[in-house]
């Protein structure tokens, strides 16, 4: 194994097979970071092994000791906060103060969070028209989970969403991270093994995708499938894990729709920080915003206003308040959107596209863009780049043409003064999470978080009980009592 290569875990141990690497290069300067091993079917079966041997004793762990285990978790990752972080913002690219630091705080609240629900699940007795019959209705955990995760929150998606609470319900765990952050990743379960978590109950395999993701997903010895990534991706899963239980949180580009009586300065706040916050690189961001014709470009100004107060630069500068986004692909693809839109006849307020003289071609400005064409890939595609681009309406019909346009239905806002309007709005959107008068990308883990059924954002829930709901089923045990006396 290299020496700058990052380990892959197995059975608790650091495990470092002879097999090819890859560099991983910093989005923020462009310099080395590690290396990451390229992992292969056998290095999965080894952790798929792992993870049932070490089944038996984490299902058979009382909720309260798996709780006890979970504060310990979180206690370790605030012990190791900075060196998570600051590895976090050389491999993704956030910036250490404001983002990355807060990421790695948002994992240990996840591994709190998930000890405080999961000594709240819930048996129940139900009855039976057979007087000798008692029933007894319990969760339990599915068993070994293969979660595969993406990019844009290494650490944070992996834990709040499953490793949290696939721990604290009793699951065994084999991670396959996306290669670009895998450092970050093999830091954490390395963070988590020294802290006392059991052998075997987490597993990190890393790799690319089509061949460690595959390989897992469709393990016989794996029982359910966790993923979060692109739409895609997500429908391939659905196919490759074969009747396995499979939560996907997959693609968003749900509307923030501004009505004519909304606050401006409030709503332009709050577009601007769903826009610009990660890199506009989260599946809930604010990637398109509905705006009635008549107020569009007054919120446009003070949407820009908000873009010309964000600090673009290195990730660990004092002042940075957005980093690069992750690859050059990305910045490309990111580009060329507003590029078009503007071909297409909208108007380039603030930003528009690369800044000069930056370390990296992943630096993009961010950028807001008035009068969108309604039918171009800036408004209709998920962005996942620093940019609100703004696409006009004047009719109720018109409006619902608009939100129709994408096919996503993750997450929206609606922006207005009068609430029952608002609130009635709310209700017609197709979204699977709705912020009135906040940012389409508000969420605290607390609150049920997915895709709605018939769009490609994905299916399941995510976020506190719902999380633990998720990652265990009910199993109903049959008391039969002596002769059925009353």
């Amino acid at each position: 194994m290299p020496a700058d290569a990052y380990p892959m875990y197995v059975g608790g141990a650091p495990y470092a097979p002879d097999r090819p690497s890859r560099e991983v290069r910093g989005p923020g300067d462009g310099t080395v970071v590690g290396r990451v091993l390229l992992g292969t079917g056998e290095d999965v079966d080894r952790a798929v092994a792992a993870a049932n041997a070490a089944a038996p004793a984490q299902r058979r762990a009382s909720v309260f000791e798996r709780a006890d285990l979970c504060r310990t978790l979180a206690a370790a990752i605030e012990a190791n906060a900075d060196e998570l972080a600051r590895l976090l913002a050389r491999e993704h690219g956030k910036p250490y103060r404001t983002e990355a630091r807060g990421e790695v705080g948002a994992v240990a609240t996840a591994f709190r969070d998930a000890a405080d629900h999961v000594v709240s699940v819930r048996t129940e007795s139900m009855p039976v028209r057979d007087p000798a019959k008692r029933v007894l209705v319990r969760r339990r955990p599915r068993g070994t989970y293969a979660v595969i995760t993406p990019w844009n929150f290494p650490i944070g998606v992996a834990a709040i969403y499953y490793l949290a609470p696939g721990i604290a319900a009793g699951n065994t765990l084999v991670w396959t991270p996306a290669p670009t952050v895998s450092g970050v990743a093999s830091l954490l379960t390395r963070v988590l093994h020294d802290a006392g978590l059991p052998p075997g109950v987490l597993n990190l395999v890393t790799g690319e995708g089509p061949v460690v993701g595959q390989a897992a997903i469709g393990h016989p010895g794996v029982h359910a499938v966790a993923f979060t990534g692109s739409t895609a991706t997500g429908t391939a899963i659905v196919r490759a894990a074969a009747g396995k239980p499979v939560q996907l949180e997959l693609g968003g580009n749900g509307p923030s729709i501004v009505l004519d009586d909304a606050d401006l300065d409030r709503a332009a706040a709050a577009i601007a920080g769903g826009s610009f916050a990660n890199a506009g690189q989260i599946c809930t961001s604010t990637e398109r915003v509905l705006a009635h014709a008549g107020i569009a470009a007054d919120l446009a100004e003070r949407i820009a206003a908000h873009a010309g107060k964000v600090v673009l630069g290195d990730p660990f500068a004092e002042d940075t308040t957005m980093g690069p986004v992750h690859t050059a692909e990305l910045a490309d693809r990111v580009c060329a959107q507003i590029a078009g839109a503007a071909a297409g006849g909208g108007r380039i307020v603030a930003g528009g596209g690369r800044p000069d003289g930056a370390p990296t071609p992943n630096y993009v400005r961010p950028t807001v863009v008035d009068d969108v064409p309604p039918d171009c890939d800036l408004h209709v595609a998920e962005t996942f780049g620093p940019v609100a681009p703004i696409v006009r309406w004047r009719t109720l019909d018109e409006l619902h043409r608009h939100v129709a346009a994408s096919p996503f239905g993750l997450s929206g806002a609606v922006f207005g003064r009068d609430t029952a309007r608002a609130l009635a709005l709310a209700e017609d959107l197709p979204c699977g999470i709705v912020n009135l008068n906040e940012a389409s990308s508000y969420w605290e883990p607390n609150i049920p978080a997915g895709g709605t059924s018939g769009s490609g954002s994905g299916y399941g829930r995510t976020g506190g009980p719902w999380s633990i709901e998720e990652m265990t089923e009910q199993q109903a045990i049959v008391l039969t009592t002596d002769g059925g006396a009353r």
